[in-house]
């Protein structure tokens, strides 16, 4: 997800070592109430399980005796470092200590460990109850291994018209059923960078949906671009139009793409197919079509043609001085999504920024790509019904509203996110926090860019292999790249379907 494709590329590859073997099939849903016998005395196992010739020891905390504890994982997104651990800690001394016939603990999974960690949970038969927060990627990454809430959703007239709609049809999947109640939504915004603006006397982009820019044209990608030229200066302060400009001693750059996000989400703007690269029903590459054809030379043209964007060998500058590229002091615009939350402190204290509107693509609509996280139930769970009863005390306002919090994120609760907006706007005055919120009129369609599609691993290290070398510049013929990766992405997708009739 970070900007240099290959930590992504190394992340996905850690990820394809484990998923394969580890998909627990869903088993039927019952509701119904438990009667729980408990032994005298309980006795715990500490079972090792060898995954990669590594001894992983995992030795689950016996609750008191005639009470089901209740095993929340946390590792496949945010909510893991020691503030947002202490965080869920008082969550669960809360719960524990106002229920008595079920105990909560949370169990705290460094991100790159995730994936061993949870498989040997599953093959040790000893599966975590409630996995949270979790995305639409982690989901992809077991897929069939969730169980479906429609049942529990039905029972109980649980009121879904809470969340915004769209943030609803994220967590239905076909064939799957409802996985998650919406918890974290994280759309995309253009970020920049106002002291850049300034200094280059450019008129900032529009703060709302369906306004257009300040010389009167609508709000487009080819008008960003074209703003973006007036923001990219070269070491002797010539801008990317000027004829004296320098491409190779570029030491601002007017837009940094979509860099962090998914590996072809971006493509999603040029057309109407899923950004994800495989159809909708995920039998065919979609890369030789004329949307990706578009996506993939702006994409290309971006860095080596208009040069308001940083190749792999420049972009190595932003990380000299800051954690982020935004962060350097030298990208005017950026477009990511609001989980760069944990950077506006230090933003803050480097420039003024703000937060403006998507552009609409070519086919002149504005859709807005968007991360989402959720809790799950893991379909090996063996007290599904007690963890139902955990996921709901844990969405009720108050509790939901400290995870929002911990989470530093958009609450997909509607009423929430009002109070989101003006908590956000005390804290950065003069920040447009709304634009947020409208953005949730123009998410993009089912499927999600990171839904689950076959050879889910694979096919990402593919499409990040073939960005890259554009990035890089060593290989510019976009044609040829597509071409070559079409034929391997259909292949991936051919032997699953194979094998997976």
């Amino acid at each position: 997800m970070k900007s240099k494709l290959w930590v992504l590329t190394t992340i996905l590859l850690l990820a394809s070592l484990m998923l394969a073997a580890c998909q627990p099939a869903t088993p039927e849903t019952v509701i119904q109430k438990e009667t729980v016998v408990v032994k005298e005395q309980e006795q715990v196992e500490v079972t090792k399980v060898v995954v990669e010739e590594k001894v992983v020891e995992v030795t689950p905390t016996p609750g008191p005796k005639g009470v089901v504890k209740i095993t929340l994982f946390v590792g496949f997104g945010t909510g893991t470092s020691p503030e947002q651990q202490a965080i869920h800690k008082q969550l669960q001394d809360l719960y524990n200590s106002t229920h008595t016939d079920i105990q909560i603990e949370f169990l705290t999974v460094p991100w790159g460990e995730r994936l061993q960690k949870y498989s040997t949970m599953l093959a040790a038969g000893q599966p975590p109850d409630i996995a949270i927060p979790i995305g639409v990627g982690g989901i992809a990454e077991y897929y069939k291994g969730w169980l479906d809430l429609t049942p529990y959703i039905e029972a109980d007239g649980y009121d879904m018209s809470r969340f915004s709609g769209a943030t609803v049809d994220i967590h239905n999947y076909p064939g799957q059923g409802v996985l998650g109640l919406p918890l974290c939504v994280y759309p995309t915004g253009i970020y920049y960078n106002q002291d850049i603006f300034d200094e280059a006397g450019v008129d900032y982009p529009p703060a709302k949906y369906g306004e257009k820019y300040a010389d009167g044209d609508p709000w487009t990608y080819n008008k960003l671009v074209e703003i973006a030229k007036k923001l990219t200066k070269d070491a002797n302060g010539n801008d990317a139009n000027s004829p004296a400009f320098d491409p190779t001693n570029i030491k601002q750059f007017g837009w940094n793409g979509w860099d962090w996000n998914s590996p072809i989400d971006f493509s999603r703007h040029f057309g109407d197919l899923p950004g994800g690269g495989v159809s909708e029903d995920n039998t065919k590459s979609l890369l030789l079509t004329q949307q990706y054809i578009d996506a993939i030379t702006f994409f290309k043209d971006n860095i080596w043609t208009d040069h308001i964007r940083a190749n792999s060998e420049q972009a190595g500058a932003f990380y000299q001085s800051a954690g982020d590229p935004m962060g350097s002091g030298m990208v005017g615009m950026w477009e990511v999504n609001t989980w760069m939350g944990w950077a506006y402190p230090s933003w803050s204290e480097k420039f003024a920024w703000n937060v403006a509107a998507i552009p609409a693509g070519p086919n002149g609509k504005v859709l807005v790509t968007v991360d989402a996280d959720t809790a799950v139930i893991p379909a090996a769970s063996k007290h599904p019904n007690e963890a139902w009863e955990v996921m709901k005390w844990l969405f009720e306002p108050e509790q939901y509203k400290v995870l929002i919090n911990n989470y530093n994120c958009l609450p997909a609760d509607s009423e929430q996110a009002k109070t989101w907006v003006s908590e956000n706007e005390a804290k950065y005055p003069g920040v447009n926090f709304q634009v947020f919120v409208d953005a949730l009129d123009y998410l993009e369609p089912a499927p999600n860019h990171e839904a689950w599609k076959p050879n889910y691993t694979k096919i990402n290290d593919e499409l990040n292999n073939m960005l890259g070398a554009i990035q890089s510049g060593t290989n510019l013929d976009v044609m040829g790249l597509l071409t070559a990766t079409d034929a391997v992405v259909q292949k991936l997708l051919d032997d699953y379907w194979a094998a997976n009739p």
